[in-house]
């Protein structure tokens, strides 16, 4: 059950998305978009903006705390050993998502994953669903991604994706952060027959990070910038989210641009922990 703070976050984050609700877009904003990418655009278009949760579990400033005089001991063996993910955000009552484990404890994990699906309204006759998987390692981290776009008044259809390979250099108790590199991809949605259909590949620089302040709250963000055939391309979004047992239940507001056209509005989702 979520406590009071948990429903005075869930309701600030919905006044939040209502608040950046964006304006109306016109049809045939998905048509610029391809425009962008092969470099044929003649006029300017409008730019829119771990261990299993038992009796054992314990913070590691309790642990540690609580060594007596083998805290030396116990810090000196602790710092050889690797940081492990936790199962999900706050497990068993604990305040982090990373930690460091006790000696011998062989059950914490190297590696996590995260797998999510959100949608979003973005402006009148423009619609954005996706998903994503993302695996983080000791060192490496490994993410993909893939939005549809729907424009029903123009009868068109679209996906933009991307695929990232990267390193973990920041990976504390309460935050993660991550670099890495990639491809952009663009899929015709169109069905045979409603037009030329188009595909595209480019190149992709991204970080993402998340934050774990205080239970149940998750805070995330990425910035993306790269290239989409003619176009350059650039993503960022941030998102606040509130932790049912491993399930995220979040929103926030994510801009694409690809070239002059701009792709954005609120979003929300849910991104389960694994």
């Amino acid at each position: 059950m979520i406590g009071w703070n948990g429903r005075w976050l869930v309701g600030a984050l919905v006044a939040v998305v209502l608040g950046l609700w964006p304006g109306t877009s016109q049809a045939g904003k998905l048509e610029s978009v391809r425009s962008e990418v092969s470099g044929s655009s003649s006029s300017s278009s409008s730019s829119s903006s771990s261990s299993s949760s038992s009796s054992s579990d314990c913070d590691d400033d309790d642990y540690y705390s609580s060594s007596g005089s083998g805290s030396s001991d116990a810090l000196a063996l602790s710092a050889r050993l690797p940081k492990r993910y936790r199962h999900y955000p706050y497990e068993g009552g604990t305040r982090d998502y990373v930690f460091v484990p006790r000696p011998g404890d062989t059950k914490a994990r190297l590696r996590a994953a995260q797998v999510w699906g959100e949608g979003a309204w973005q402006g009148r006759g423009l619609w954005r669903s996706g998903g994503g998987l993302r695996i983080d390692g000791q060192v490496l981290t490994l993410d993909g991604d893939l939005s549809y776009y729907l424009e029903p008044a123009a009868n068109d259809a679209l996906y933009l994706g991307t695929l990232n390979l990267g390193f973990v250099p920041i990976k504390e108790r309460r935050a993660v952060l991550r670099f890495g590199g990639g491809l952009n991809t663009m899929i015709d949605g169109r069905v045979p027959g409603e037009g030329h259909r188009e595909y595209a590949l480019g190149w992709n620089l991204t970080t993402s990070f998340d934050l774990f302040p205080t239970w149940p709250v998750v805070i995330s963000g990425r910035l993306d910038g790269g290239r989409l055939y003619e176009a350059w391309m650039g993503r960022a979004r941030g998102t606040i989210g509130v932790m049912l047992w491993r399930m995220e239940i979040y929103g926030g507001y994510e801009h694409t641009q690809v070239g002059r056209v701009g792709l954005g509005g609120p979003t929300a989702g849910i991104r389960l922990w694994i």
